[in-house]
């Protein structure tokens, strides 16, 4: 009798604990993919209930083989497992693959901001509005360094902001359509660019051009106007595009004569910041840093434009990274940076 109560309690811990690690392992199933949960609740129970058959055949084998010295259920043993690498190995082999995965890139599992890259954009656009043209420059550059930054908009804004982009490849119509353009013959772009347009009515680049063509070359601010609320219609096209693309209608439509004594700008670093001269401020910083290595107050005001006024707190870590990794600052200061450090990711939700 005690044979057989032990034979049933071992026998249920075995299949407690394969039904536990099967159901984890059923969850790396590449074709669990979590888009139809019928069919991925169905595809992890078979799987499970086929493995847990085999897994009660294997036990009772091997207790057999263990009991009674059975050498044909020993081998019976053998040939009931062996069906359960074969079962689980694309499971293993995805568990080992993500795990290699996380060593070498581990995951952001950070809280997700959709709106963040909007705030960039509106700061942009922001600067834009206001004539500061350097400064939008400057900053969409110091943005493309970013991880998780909108690289292709931040290109095709410094390209219209007079900064050439080599990534950016432009399609043999649009280049045609250029070439076209700044030879005068303004109808036969039109046509081209047009044609793209109704082709894809997204094709920003496009949209762009001809929005110029017919402002700053044919002036049709009213032509302009008609690409510019097509665009408006769109999904997905950011309002902070929107808002410089219309911007840019104006400056073409009405163009400034070039300055002969530049803008005056604040002095100090708190009223560069308070007119919005964030590129400049941290140009500015940086090359007192390189003067002044062991000034702390200027390294901490550095990675505090980073963080809140820039929204780049990945940029701030590694300054305040820098300040502790360097060994010139004393643990107070440390201690005093990873503090500004916690409250500056307050600001931003995804940082949280």
């Amino acid at each position: 009798m005690s044979v057989i109560i032990l034979f049933v309690f071992a026998n249920l811990v075995v299949l407690t604990s394969a039904a536990s690690v099967f159901w984890w392992l059923s969850d790396y199933d590449p074709k669990v993919t979590g888009e139809n949960p019928k069919e991925d609740l169905s595809r992890r129970t078979l799987r499970c209930g086929i493995s847990l058959l085999l897994v009660e055949a294997a036990f009772w084998n091997l207790w057999q083989y263990w009991h009674y010295n059975d050498r044909v259920c020993g081998v019976a043993y053998l040939a009931t497992s062996l069906p359960l690498a074969l079962v689980w190995a694309g499971c293993i082999s995805e568990m080992v693959a993500r795990g290699f995965h996380w060593l070498i890139d581990p995951e952001d599992k950070r809280e997700f901001d959709p709106k963040e890259g909007v705030r960039e954009l509106d700061v942009i656009a922001g600067l834009i509005r206001s004539g500061r043209k350097e400064e939008a420059i400057k900053l969409c550059q110091m943005l493309k360094q970013t991880e998780g930054a909108n690289v292709p908009v931040l290109e095709m804004m410094l390209e219209h902001l007079g900064v050439p982009q080599p990534r950016v490849k432009k399609s043999k119509p649009l280049t045609e359509a250029y070439h076209l353009r700044t030879q005068g013959r303004f109808q036969e772009a039109e046509l081209i660019l047009n044609s793209l347009m109704a082709e894809n009515p997204r094709n920003l680049e496009a949209a762009m051009m001809l929005m110029r063509l017919y402002a700053q070359d044919m002036r049709r601010i009213d032509k302009a106007s008609e690409v510019l609320r097509l665009l408006e219609q769109q999904p997905h096209i950011s309002s902070a595009y929107i808002d410089f693309a219309r911007h840019s209608i104006v400056e073409w439509s009405n163009p400034r004569p070039e300055k002969v004594v530049a803008e005056a700008q604040p002095e100090s670093i708190d009223g560069l910041l308070a007119e919005g001269y964030f590129g400049t401020a941290i140009e500015i910083l940086e090359q007192k840093i390189t003067e002044q290595p062991q000034d702390f107050s200027l390294r901490l005001k550095l990675a505090e434009v980073h963080a809140v006024h820039c929204s780049n707190i990945d940029r701030a870590v590694k300054i305040v990274r820098d300040i502790e990794a360097s060994g010139i600052f004393s643990t107070d200061q440390i201690q005093s940076a990873k503090a500004k450090l916690v409250e500056w990711r307050k600001i931003w939700p995804r940082y949280n």
